[in-house]
C-alpha cells in the first residue's frame, strides 16, 4: 500500500480539536506515514515538533 505521506512532506491539520488550535501551523512529517501493529487500520505519520504519532485522517499536504 502506497504511503499517504512522505518524509519531508509539508501538511496542516483539518477537521479535529488540535487543527482548532494549531490554525495556520504548516508540519513537516519527519517519517514516511504508516498504520502501526496495534492500530493496522489507522495510517499515521510522526510530524517535526509533534510529540507522538498523529492520524494521517487529519491532515492535508499544504495547499499553497
Amino acid at each position: 500500500m502506497e504511503c499517504k505521506f512522505k518524509d519531508g512532506d509539508e501538511v496542516v491539520m483539518v477537521n479535529c480539536g488540535e487543527a482548532d488550535h494549531y490554525i495556520g501551523k504548516v508540519w513537516i512529517c519527519r517519517t514516511d506515514s504508516f498504520f502501526p501493529k496495534n492500530y493496522p487500520t489507522t495510517e499515521v505519520v510522526f510530524l517535526k515538533d509533534f510529540a507522538g504519532w498523529f492520524s494521517c485522517e487529519f491532515l492535508i499536504k499544504n495547499p499553497e
